[in-house]
């Protein structure tokens, strides 16, 4: 799939990173300047999420669904009462996907989900994909691990890191060699790398946007 996307979460805090190359949602061009990481918070949650692959799926007759606009609607919606909010997240995103028709199989997006729940680290996969005639929605949910986890991206093999600041910097150096890959045209631009604690969410390496804001 055509981007970075790593992360790494331990009960101290998570990181998370991405490259910016992708599609315009305004104009549809390609560019090096988007947004791949985001935050919602509403109490007793705090999440961090991005999507890997095609963020958008499109049908002649039923206009498109943005899954990052989605996911947004749908997380404002759910009450957070467990740690298992994915699920719900994933039939809320079945539910809207399931008036498109597809005539391919394979992946279609990965999200991932980085999450506190009242003080509680969770770690959350959703595989958006085609089986043919629709699309499916597969969960992953587990307590953090400590290790490098890459939800899309060239293979490669990850030392546990000892610290978040050491997950940041493997992070990092993983997407900043990947963009300078040409066998990695997909991926580009730069790198963005956020922080989930149980305080909330802070950029460590944001996008330009953040900056000038």
């Amino acid at each position: 799939m055509s981007t970075a996307l790593l992360y790494c979460g331990t009960s101290e805090g998570f990181v998370i990173g991405t490259d910016s190359r992708g599609l315009n949602k305004q104009t549809g061009q390609p560019g090096d300047h988007e947004r791949k990481i985001f935050a919602f918070e509403k109490q007793p949650v705090s999440v961090v999420f991005a999507w890997a692959g095609n963020v958008s799926v499109v049908g002649s007759s039923f206009g498109a669904v943005d899954l990052i606009t989605e996911t947004y609607e749908s997380l404002s919606r759910l009450a957070f009462d467990n740690l298992f909010f994915a699920t719900d997240l994933a039939a809320d995103l079945k539910r809207k996907l399931r008036i498109f028709t597809v005539n391919t199989t394979g992946t279609h997006a990965v999200g991932v989900f980085l999450a506190f729940l009242n003080g509680s680290p969770w770690v959350s996969e959703i595989t958006i994909s085609k089986n043919g005639l629709s699309f499916d929605c597969a969960v992953e949910e587990c307590t953090p691990s400590g290790d490098i986890g890459k939800a899309s991206g060239p293979d490669a093999i990850f030392d546990k890191p000892v610290s978040l600041n050491q997950a940041k910097n493997m992070i990092e150096g993983y997407i900043r060699s990947t963009i300078a890959d040409p066998e990695c045209p997909n991926i580009g631009g730069q790198v963005h790398i956020g922080k989930l604690t149980s305080e909330g969410f802070e950029w460590i390496i944001p996008p330009e946007s953040e900056i000038l804001a």
